[in-house]
């Protein structure tokens, strides 16, 4: 269940569309709910907040000059199915890479919203924690 409270945030992702209708369909696919829709003057939507999780939060606000590709967030998916999520995402149309598995012990799905922002979703290989574990130590603490 999503947690539907007004907390402070100590995070969250702006991201400019150019038609929250769009954006509404690709986030909700992807497991995010319309927390709230907030009106600008004249009543239109002047942003929508999406959320995930607790602290899974972005802001889509309206904007006519976007650059594709030129904003990328990455959220933290544990207990979620993976397969599920790139399934329902790809439903919308949108280009959808994965599950895949990355060097790094964690294995990704990557989609393109409709205004070309790369969104992951990312989640732990439990099965190589030991072996995650091992790795990072390799590294000098500075």
């Amino acid at each position: 269940m999503i947690d539907r409270s007004i907390y402070p945030m100590p995070m969250f992702v702006t991201l400019p569309v150019t038609d929250l209708g769009a954006a509404e369909e690709f986030y909700h696919a992807a497991g995010f709910i319309s927390l709230a829709t907030i009106p600008d003057e004249d009543g239109s939507p002047a942003l929508i907040h999406f959320r995930r999780q607790r602290y899974q939060d972005i802001l889509a606000v309206p904007s006519g000059d976007i650059t594709p590709g030129s904003s990328s967030v990455t959220f933290a998916a544990h207990d979620d199915d993976l397969g599920a999520i790139a399934e329902a995402i790809r439903a919308t149309g949108a280009a959808v890479e994965g599950p895949v598995d990355t060097p790094w012990y964690t294995t990704d799905v990557t989609a393109t919203d409709p205004d070309g922002h790369t969104i992951v979703f990312t989640k732990q290989r439990p099965q190589e924690a030991a072996q995650a574990q091992e790795w990072v130590d390799t590294f000098e603490m500075q």
